[in-house]
């Protein structure tokens, strides 16, 4: 059971972190989550992108 629970756990950590991470990218210039620069990553720099 306690491992169950941890493995839970880890997946809606992994799960939060993605989408703390989708949506911080909107311009080349933005910083993203992990504290890098998004550049070719950002919505403006892809086709279609806001």
């Amino acid at each position: 059971m306690k491992k169950t629970i941890a493995v839970l756990c880890l997946i809606l950590s992994m799960g939060a972190s993605v989408q703390a991470f989708a949506g911080n990218c909107q311009h080349s210039t933005d910083t993203a989550s992990d504290g890098s620069i998004c550049g070719g990553r950002s919505a403006d720099s892809r086709p279609g992108g806001k």
